[in-house]
């Protein structure tokens, strides 16, 4: 079975860090779906903002981490969203 690998320029595993970051938000209550995160701005705006408002400090990290605003972070990628 082919599994789509998917790497930040830093070559860190974006992919993994996606199912990191489902899983911590499961465990906060939240279930996330990945294709949509991937591909929806606004689903992905509500996940990351109700991460970074949880009370996991590992939820935050990552959730800060995906938004990009820890520069050099090995888990920061960009998700793909469309344009416009």
């Amino acid at each position: 079975m082919n599994t789509p690998h998917i790497q930040d320029p830093a070559g860190s595993d974006c992919f993994l860090n996606l199912v990191a970051f489902k899983w911590l938000m499961a465990g906060i209550g939240w279930w996330v779906d990945l294709p949509r995160l991937r591909s929806d701005k606004a689903y992905m705006d509500e996940c990351l903002q109700r991460a970074l408002r949880s009370d996991s400090e590992l939820l935050q990290k990552r959730g800060v981490e995906m938004l990009g605003l820890r520069r050099g972070s090995d888990a920061h990628c960009e998700l793909q969203l469309p344009s416009g």
